[in-house]
């Protein structure tokens, strides 16, 4: 799997294609987390085992974003989504604290690191 990050903080994986390569790169599946790992900073890597799935862009004409339907793995990226921009742009601070908890209870779903 690889991960793909969104800005300042929330990642999420997505799994390599059929034949193994990584869709937007050959550095392997470790590349799409160094924004993570190498940025300073409080960040959160937000692993999704069997996730599929690409975080926007245009990718190519008739191209297939994803083949990944699982209503409770949309549902989790929906929320800690949710939870993560509403933590930023409101001064509440409560949302991302609640979903991290929330998520933790979730361990087939991902995992959540933070730093």
């Amino acid at each position: 799997m690889d991960a793909l990050a969104l800005e300042d903080g929330v990642h999420a994986r997505r799994a390599v294609d059929p034949a193994g390569i990584g869709v937007l790169t050959d550095r392997g599946p470790a590349y799409h987390a160094d924004g993570y790992h190498q940025a300073p900073g409080p960040k959160s890597l937000l692993t999704l085992h069997g996730a599929e799935h690409m975080l926007g862009g245009i990718t190519g004409y008739d191209t297939v974003e994803t083949t990944d339907e699982d209503p409770e793995r949309v549902a989790v990226i929906q929320r800690m989504t949710w939870a993560f921009l509403h933590d930023a742009f409101t001064s509440d601070g409560s949302a991302w604290a609640a979903a991290t908890s929330a998520f933790a209870n979730l361990p087939t779903i991902g995992q959540l690191e933070s730093k």
